[in-house]
């Protein structure tokens, strides 16, 4: 068995201002940078073979200003952004609750306009670390949906509530995870 350590980034302007960036590069708040410094004495007690990072900068900032370690190195993995909220990245969360709009991002298959719906990022990101599987005890600074939809799917939750576990800022979550699991829930995804 890997263990892995899903880490949500700290918080971001987007958290802080309430609107969804998804792709869109939020950075840190001055609160988010103080709680990545915090993680660090979390990190001593961890010990991964690998630590990864998504390339969206609230993430990437975090796992620099936490992991101070010198090996292993950060590896930065595309694939591990954030999902995609398309046409209603930088929208108000507010304002989409508004529109009617808000609830169709919980759901397990809609899609935002130009947006990936949760199966969509879980099928992107579960590809992705199927390609990395070693067997490696890693460390990953990710996203809120992406911890969401993948421990979701680790735990055997109904797709259709997925969605609604809150992940708060700086929250570390830790799996064990076998070896080739990750290709057996991409091949089995609802």
């Amino acid at each position: 068995m890997a263990r892995f350590w899903f880490v949500r980034h700290g918080e971001s302007v987007a958290n802080a201002e309430g609107w969804l960036a998804g792709h869109t590069d939020a950075p840190l708040t001055p609160t988010g940078r103080d709680q990545a410094v915090a993680l660090r004495t979390r990190m001593t007690a961890l010990h991964p073979q690998r630590v990864w990072s998504s390339d969206l900068a609230r993430a990437v900032d975090t796992a620099r200003l936490a992991w101070t370690e010198a090996t292993p190195r950060l590896e930065i993995h595309p694939v591990l952004r954030e999902r995609t909220v398309g046409a209603w990245e930088t929208l108000p969360r507010d304002e989409l609750r508004a529109r009617g709009g808000f609830d169709s991002l919980l759901t397990w298959r809609e899609r935002p306009p130009g947006g990936e719906s949760q199966r969509d990022l879980a099928q992107r990101v579960l590809a992705g670390l199927a390609t990395l599987d070693d067997g490696s005890d890693t460390l990953l600074f990710v996203h809120g949906g992406l911890i969401r939809v993948i421990v979701g799917l680790l735990d055997d939750t109904p797709v259709e509530t997925i969605g609604r576990w809150n992940v708060r800022n700086t929250e570390i979550v830790e799996r064990d995870v076998r070896r080739g699991h990750w290709q057996s829930l991409l091949s089995s995804l609802p």
